[in-house]
């Protein structure tokens, strides 16, 4: 049964030419990619991890993305925030879209898990203006948000053995269903909610906003990136009838 849930998401990327759907926004999403993989990359390797598939994880984000909206979110973060914590100001940030509370999340569990010890370093994770602030300064910088997403994608791997098992395009659907969705969602959970649609690029969310798949758009990337002179829709086929069979054979 569980093998089925591992694949049914394949069938409903077929439907969704998500660059078309998108359009621009994917197109420039796409070329900042490109433009920042090179310096990005450095930051993942680091922790070890695959920088493509981190930049899957979170195109989506990049899709959404709008400068004048980001800027407004950072002051009330560096204010707010700052001063009174979540309770203040917990607005999505940066390029990731990384709100405060997930970087303390992300801190903490860090933390308190073996890699803190392996890579030499731990955060400030006081309640206090001090600690919040430097949170805020990492979000700020592109560096610090690839570290958080690394650091994030590393926790998920040490709680999540079964990531270890799928194939890649598998593993960042459920990397990006976690980071959308849930920090501390269960396997189970995982591979059922992956395929839910709850994802928008309307300012504000209202009874006519179109919702889209968060974890279809990160394997579309995926896909497009890992196969850059096939058709995307080939591509999709490709990939589920190879992920059946590998599921299947005996």
């Amino acid at each position: 049964m569980l093998w089925l849930l591992l694949v049914m998401g394949n069938a409903t990327a077929f439907s969704v030419n998500y660059p078309k759907v998108f359009g621009s926004d994917w197109t420039d999403a796409e070329r900042y990619v490109i433009e920042h993989h090179e310096a990005w990359k450095k930051e993942f390797d680091v922790f070890g991890v695959d920088a493509r598939l981190a930049e899957a994880v979170v195109f989506p984000e990049l899709i959404r993305y709008s400068f004048w909206k980001d800027e407004i979110e950072k002051v009330a973060v560096n204010g707010l925030y700052v001063k009174k914590g979540r309770d203040g100001a917990d607005f999505s940030v940066g390029r990731f879209q990384m709100k405060p509370s997930f970087a303390e999340k992300v801190e903490r569990t860090w933390n308190s898990s073996p890699l803190a010890q392996e890579y030499g370093f731990s955060f400030n994770i006081a309640d206090n203006a001090e600690a919040r602030r430097s949170r805020v300064l990492r979000l700020g910088t592109e560096e610090g948000q690839c570290r958080y997403l690394a650091i994030f994608i590393r926790l998920q791997e040490l709680r999540l053995p079964q990531l270890a098992k799928v194939s890649r395009k598998q593993k960042v659907r459920l990397l990006a269903t976690a980071y959308n969705r849930s920090f501390s969602a269960s396997w189970l959970s995982l591979c059922q909610i992956q395929y839910e649609r709850h994802f928008h690029t309307d300012v504000i969310k209202t009874r006519s906003t179109q919702l889209y798949c968060y974890a279809d758009i990160a394997e579309s990337f995926f896909l497009k990136c890992s196969n850059p002179n096939t058709n995307l829709a080939e591509a999709l086929c490709l990939s589920y009838f190879r992920e059946l069979y590998t599921l299947t054979e005996p």
